[in-house]
């Protein structure tokens, strides 16, 4: 019984990391709705995000496995705030994250006329 249950939490840890080394499914087509609804239903709008929805799409698709798994979960989450997802949002994270590594600003803080 206990080698069943090792097998089964074996094959889900599997599955798991094979769907992380996919890219996200996101709603694009509800996404760029939603935009275009709040500037009141333009098909400019709708449009030209459902074209930088595909961008960012096509982009990240074959980058995806190699980014670090921190990066992944980060921008997948923050992309998927406020409703089911976007390609653009995930984009920008990402770039904004690789971005970010290794470039830690200084620290100056003034207290009082000192700095600390």
């Amino acid at each position: 019984m206990k080698r069943l249950a090792f097998l089964i939490a074996a094959m889900l840890a599997t599955v798991t990391v094979a769907h992380a080394q996919q890219i996200p499914r996101y709603d694009a087509a509800a996404y760029c709705r939603q935009i275009s609804d709040t500037g009141g239903g333009s098909a400019v709008v709708y449009n030209g995000c459902m074209d930088m929805e595909q961008n960012a799409y096509n982009k990240r698709k074959p980058q995806w496995p190699s980014l670090p798994a921190k990066t992944r979960a980060y921008c997948d989450s923050l992309a998927r705030m406020g409703g089911g997802g976007s390609y653009t949002v995930l984009d920008g994270c990402i770039d904004m994250e690789i971005g970010a590594v290794g470039s830690t600003p200084a620290l100056a803080l003034e207290w009082q006329g000192t700095y600390l």
